[in-house]
């Protein structure tokens, strides 16, 4: 018997000597695997390596976010976010684990160059990001003419009428690249408005009384939407200095509903400067004192309380899912439901049901009540 103790316990300890470096390599592969924390207070994820690529979704400091590849600069990564896969820039981010066997991502196909020397004080821009489109028009929706290389220098020979996008000789031909991720250089003064471009159509507001609420547009074209919020379709455009006549606005003060010749549409006031008096201003949909929707859920209920000025609710799971509706910070929704990737909630409202991007809310009430849908 004491025999048959001694030879169970020898095979414990061989066993456990055995195991425990199985478990150890474990461990340190979960330690050594490549990931990001995030080290700002919301961090962009976009859909390619460089600013000039629309952003897919928005994380908060402290988020973990896996790398799955490396852009060839050493700057943008690729990562996986609440959402999918998208590319972050590693400047606002701490790196941990083992990042030498991460792919890198090739040099993108059609690259480019500029065309030469500048002449001294000569119109042109630097680009600053990345990889830079040039398109065959002034806008995104025109084809990919040619890349470029970031600090690559190109020559300006024209400009759009909004002043946003500039054309530029390139070795490919001359195309056109967005200012915005770019750096002017040289005298633009002689530079005009190429006659192959042309500016928003663009659409007046009717005459406003004296002392009437109004907001004169502060930049050189302003969007109006059929809705507030940039989710909603635009109606119109209207150029800076055009005076709006304020209808309604909505809680966070962020949104006005105005008169166009095109009909009522809704402006982002930070694009804005506010005139006249405000105080008879209704509030779209109530009083500022009215109820926020969802104050009656308490208790164990699982909710969601936005976190944010304005939230979009989509019909799916996802940004390319068309918005069914807008609500204003502090709006509760019950959550119905949780997406398989866990970044999206299902929830209920006064506009029915729809998914809102969870990173922008707060969770109240019994989590464990939530299930995947």
């Amino acid at each position: 018997m004491v025999r048959f103790t001694k030879l169970r316990v020898l095979l414990v300890v061989i066993t456990a000597i055995w195991v425990l470096p199985v478990f150890q390599s474990v461990a340190f592969a979960q330690v050594a695997s490549p990931h990001l924390v995030v080290n700002t207070s919301r961090l962009n994820v976009r859909s390619g390596p460089g600013v000039g690529h629309s952003i897919i979704t928005s994380v908060p400091g402290g988020t973990i976010l896996p790398v799955t590849m490396v852009h060839s600069g050493l700057v943008w990564y690729q990562v996986t976010s609440p959402v999918g896969t998208g590319w972050v820039n590693s400047n606002f981010t701490v790196g941990r684990g083992d990042f030498s066997r991460l792919p890198s991502e090739l040099t993108p196909p059609n690259l480019g160059s500029g065309v030469g020397d500048i002449p001294a004080g000569a119109p042109h821009l630097v680009v600053n990001t990345s990889y830079l489109n040039v398109r065959t028009g002034p806008g995104a929706g025109y084809d990919v003419l040619v890349v470029v290389k970031g600090a690559t220098v190109l020559p300006i020979v024209g400009v759009d009428g909004g002043r946003v996008w500039y054309q530029v000789d390139t070795s490919a031909g001359r195309g056109w690249v967005n200012r915005r991720y770019t750096v002017i250089r040289g005298n633009l003064a002689n530079i005009t408005v190429s006659s192959g471009s042309t500016a928003p159509a663009t659409v007046d507001a009717p005459p406003v009384p004296a002392g009437a609420a109004h907001l004169v547009v502060n930049t050189s074209f302003l969007n109006v939407r059929t809705g507030p919020g940039i989710g909603h379709d635009v109606l119109a455009v209207v150029r800076g200095g055009t005076v709006l006549p304020v209808v309604s606005r909505m809680s966070g003060n962020v949104w006005y509903e105005v008169e166009t010749s095109a009909g009522r549409g809704w402006v982002n006031r930070r694009y804005t400067v506010t005139r006249g008096n405000f105080g008879a201003v209704p509030w779209h949909g109530g009083a500022a004192t009215s109820p926020r929707e969802g104050g009656h859920l308490s208790g164990p209920t699982p909710r969601a309380v936005v976190n944010t000025s304005y939230l979009n609710i989509r019909s799916g799971p996802g940004i390319g899912n068309g918005v069914i509706a807008t609500v204003p910070g502090g709006t509760i929704l019950k959550v119905l439901g949780l997406s398989q990737g866990r970044g999206w909630y299902l929830v209920e409202g006064s506009f029915g049901q729809g998914w809102l991007n969870n990173n922008y809310t707060v969770f109240r009430g019994d989590f464990s009540q939530v299930r995947t849908v």
